[in-house]
């Protein structure tokens, strides 16, 4: 967009100067923008590209590139937009009302993300199984039929939830077509629960494993 807009096109292909009508077009400063645009658009693409290159070779973590890769085009853009009506004679209602909406969709966004890779708190109480979390499950161990360790599961799609990375909060489809929950943060190794109705596969651990397997010898 950079370098294909110019003030001939830009009636037709700018987004906002293109559904202007023809008054309001008379009162944007088009030549000024354009050349902020352009400008801007390269510093953004570039530095998208540097940064994202330089976290890539510090961390080992595909997370944190999919947070930048996310959060900084949003920032970028927000910036862009909060910017531009600098070009336009409109008041400053209008600005404030921009900022308060494109912040508050950045929180909203940024809230969500990390909710979602936050780790889920699994407890075992009496005869019930609580896992925590926005897409948290509650079982009673009278329902469960088996649990085993596996390798990392492979789905073929998300049916609805979360994920991001490595780490995936919801609703599964497996290549068999069956539909599995899945409540994970990390690559390792992970248990499968498969009860009367559903199966749920969440992250390895041993003692949890040893005291279901124990309270289901009881039943």
């Amino acid at each position: 967009m950079a370098i294909v807009v110019n003030e001939k096109n830009a009636r037709y292909i700018l987004a906002g100067y293109n559904s202007m009508p023809s008054i309001e077009r008379r009162q944007f400063e088009l030549k000024k923008f354009l050349k902020f645009f352009k400008n801007y658009l390269l510093i953004l693409a570039v530095s998208y590209l540097v940064i994202g290159s330089i976290l890539f070779q510090i961390f080992d973590n595909a997370n944190i590139g999919i947070l930048f890769s996310v959060l900084y085009p949003i920032f970028g853009f927000f910036l862009l937009i909060y910017r531009s009506l600098s070009y336009y004679r409109n008041t400053s209602k209008t600005n404030l009302l921009v900022l308060g909406v494109g912040m508050a969709i950045i929180i909203a966004i940024i809230n969500a993300i990390f909710i979602g890779l936050s780790n889920p708190t699994i407890k075992l109480n009496d005869n019930k199984l609580f896992i925590s979390g926005p897409y948290g499950q509650i079982l009673d161990i009278n329902d469960i039929v088996a649990i085993e360790k596996i390798s990392a599961p492979i789905q073929t799609k998300k049916i609805s939830g979360f994920q991001m990375g490595n780490v995936r909060k919801g609703k599964f489809e497996f290549p068999n077509n069956e539909i599995v929950t899945i409540i994970s943060t990390t690559d390792k190794n992970y248990l499968r629960i498969i009860t009367k109705s559903s199966k749920y596969i969440i992250d390895f651990d041993s003692v949890l494993q040893t005291k279901i397997n124990e309270k289901l010898k009881k039943l």
